[in-house]
């Protein structure tokens, strides 16, 4: 997948990434792109702040502050993205939410979701992703 179809595919779920989704990142995101995430995803707060690398009480003050940092940015954008291929791959947003949230033997019993608290996380997820979408053997 090319960065431009990465940052489309983030961009789906993220519209305030518009069309140039490094100098989005770089600046910091305003906090309603978690909303979109979170609205995609269905997960509470505590996954979520998880995913990004950060604590609850920092993802409040992110939704006080109204910015995340292009580091929260960037995950929070690799996250959509992942969302965005999990519906793409099972074929609607309810079946990504079910999948996303779901233990698997194959990674070691977590949760996609729960295993996302790290960017090999995300790639790991990711990988699993495109084996579904191409029907590629685990």
């Amino acid at each position: 997948m090319s960065s431009t179809e990465v940052s489309s595919t983030a961009a789906s779920i993220i519209p305030e990434i518009g069309s140039d989704p490094v100098a989005a990142v770089r600046a910091g995101l305003p906090y309603e792109a978690v909303e979109h995430v979170r609205d995609h995803l269905g997960a509470p707060d505590e996954l979520l702040a998880r995913a990004m690398g950060i604590s609850t009480r920092t993802l409040s003050r992110r939704r006080e502050a109204g910015t995340l940092t292009t580091g929260e940015s960037d995950r929070l954008v690799l996250l959509a993205e992942i969302v965005a291929l999990a519906r793409q791959a099972l074929g609607s947003a309810e079946a990504a939410r079910e999948w996303l949230s779901t233990s698997h033997s194959m990674l070691g019993g977590e949760s996609p979701l729960g295993r996302m608290d790290t960017v090999a996380g995300m790639e790991e997820v990711k990988t699993m992703l495109y084996h579904i979408e191409y029907g590629l053997p685990a």
